[in-house]
């Protein structure tokens, strides 16, 4: 079955095209400081990892993990010890607490291949952990809604080599369900594999169930593509995956379920071919041996024809275009082929004989018209000048801004239906280019923040509805010119923004952070060459200096906090 196509539509209630942009704002925001005591584990890629699909893994890690599950401002990153270190924010004091919640077990000694340690939070009370060498950790994290000096210490209660001995992955994404009163993990990873001359992404789900109250494995999964992966994440019910992606993945095992081969469409025998000029068409057809001449019926009205031999119909249905049907001829060769030659009406090329088209039929060219399109087309493949008497016009580059430049990717954010393996839906984002992605909510799917013109719209795709053919995805809010501003910065590294949309982020590796403040106020414009006043809404920007605390190694907006994590320091930025 082919996938059904889906149109984004932006909510118009959610955009404002008198928005003109965000004007400086010197005013210094509020910062509170928390000096670490051991810096955040951190890997650069080896000289087995020289891909750019593993220069994107390493270089835009997030290192500083935010608790979605948690009321409270809870941060977890893992130190050069590989220890996951817990911070809490009060922000009624503005003070930090810090304690070592878990210690990573099996500290094996890091090998060309490796990946950074990652840690995320299918639910209120488990983690999971991957060490970047093999293993993948389940721990039972008790109640996290409390400081860090008031919790408990982790538990683990399940570790194995995921992927076998020597294979290394990252964690994409992690949920829990439950079904028939059991609960059950899945688990994404993503690996890379070398193939001949270039690099697959490899997407591996595992699932888990909670049975006499230990953690086993029931089901692997593997998808695989070329290239690299903007964006993945577990459909919410757990009966798909969504991938943005530049090239289509497809699933290569599946342990639960066979993957069947595609079933190609049945093809069905092409009975007649038609030939055509600008001026007639020629149906031709093969009668059986022994033909009876008289047994042929040939009918061409303006609009219809129908051809029929001994009650076997060849050809029947509405013409394309409109015919001279008195014109129309026909003669039969001594080997039973038919020529039915009709007059076009007006001068023109067809795309198809029959309104609609007609699986029974084939265009065939005519190699002479062919030719006569080439030598028309020759200049344009031409490596000598063009020369014409009207003056062509020129744009110049100068006038072009590098956002304006056409993308040569054609990225397309898929669902990959487990019970068919197939592609469902596809929605192509070479138009809306892929921004990055944040958590609305603990239950759903990471939001997407897509460009639309020079703004950023924030995406929530949701389950597809049982017996329904599409896939709602909703326009949850806007980023005013974000899509825009986000394209100038060339040395940007993490990119996100507050929950609530009230701000977005661009943060470069080790100078500015740029902090875009949605928040429209009126202001007013004079237009130089005629004096006059013009009412415009800009937003606010704020540029923090950010080279004194070492190179940012991950991000997180809150509505009312920016907390970035440095070589050396764990920053929160009152907004």
């Amino acid at each position: 079955m082919p996938s059904v196509l889906v149109e984004l539509r932006p909510n118009k209630k959610l955009l404002d095209h008198e928005f003109e942009g965000y004007k400086i704002n010197l005013q210094s925001l509020a910062q509170y400081n928390l000096k670490l005591t051991t810096t955040a584990d951190r890997l650069y890629p080896d000289e087995v990892q020289y891909s750019f699909v593993h220069a994107k893994l390493f270089a835009l890690h997030n290192h500083l993990i935010f608790d979605v599950w948690d009321h409270q401002y809870n941060f977890y990153y893992i130190d050069n010890q590989q220890q996951v270190i817990n911070v809490t924010f009060d922000n009624i004091n503005n003070s930090f607490q810090t304690a070592v919640v878990y210690d990573i077990p099996q500290h094996v000694e890091r090998k060309p291949g490796h990946f950074n340690l990652c840690l995320t939070f299918p639910a209120n009370y488990l983690a999971i952990i991957s060490d970047g060498t093999g293993f993948l950790h389940i721990v039972d994290t008790g109640t996290r809604n409390r400081p860090a000096t008031d919790k408990q210490p982790w538990n683990t209660i399940h570790s194995s080599l995921a992927l076998g001995e020597g294979k290394y992955f990252t964690v994409v994404d992690s949920r829990m369900q439950k079904k028939c009163n059991v609960d059950i993990l899945h688990c994404l990873l993503q690996s890379v594999e070398q193939n001949d001359n270039h690099f697959d992404t490899v997407l591996t789900w595992l699932s888990f169930e909670f049975i006499d109250h230990k953690w086993k494995q029931f089901a692997k999964r593997e998808v695989k593509g070329k290239g690299i992966v903007h964006y993945a994440a577990f459909e919410t019910q757990c009966q798909a995956l969504y991938i943005a992606s530049d090239n289509m993945f497809k699933f290569t095992s599946d342990s639960v379920k066979n993957i069947l081969p595609p079933q190609q469409p049945e093809q069905k025998p092409i009975i007649y071919t038609w030939l055509q000029t600008a001026d007639d068409i020629t149906v031709t057809l093969k009668l059986e041996d022994n033909f009876d001449k008289k047994l042929l019926f040939v009918h061409v009205t303006p609009l219809s024809i129908k051809i029929r031999y001994a009650g076997k119909e060849f050809v029947s249905g509405k013409l394309k275009n409109k015919v001279d049907s008195e014109l129309t001829t026909w003669n039969i060769q001594d080997n039973g082929q038919v020529d039915v030659l009709i007059t076009k009406s007006e001068s023109d090329m067809w795309n198809e004989l029959i309104e609609g088209g007609d699986q029974n039929g084939k265009e065939i060219l005519d190699a002479s018209l062919v030719e006569e399109i080439h030598q028309r087309l020759a200049h344009l493949c031409s490596e000598t000048e063009v020369m014409s008497d009207q003056p062509l016009t020129s744009l110049a580059s100068q006038e072009l801004e590098e956002c304006d430049a056409a993308s040569e990717e054609d990225t397309v954010l898929a669902r990959l239906d487990t019970t068919t393996h197939e592609i469902t839906h596809r929605i192509p984002l070479s138009v809306h280019h892929y921004l990055f992605s944040i958590n609305l909510e603990t239950h759903e799917a990471p939001a997407l923040v897509l460009r639309h013109d020079v703004d950023g719209c924030v995406w929530q795709p949701f389950t597809q509805p049982f017996n329904s053919d599409s896939w709602p995805i909703k326009h949850y809010g806007t980023l005013m010119a974000f899509g825009y501003v986000q394209s100038s910065k060339t040395n940007r590294k993490f990119v996100t923004c507050a929950p609530n949309f009230s701000y977005s982020v661009v943060c470069e590796a080790k100078k500015h952070i740029f902090i875009y403040k949605c928040a429209a106020e009126e202001t007013q414009l004079r237009r130089r060459t005629a004096g006059v006043m013009k009412t415009i809404k800009v937003g606010q920007q704020h540029v923090i200096n950010i080279d004194m605390f070492g190179e940012v190694l991950g991000v997180h907006a809150t509505n009312e906090y920016l907390f970035v994590l440095t070589e050396k320091n764990l920053i929160a930025i009152c907004i």
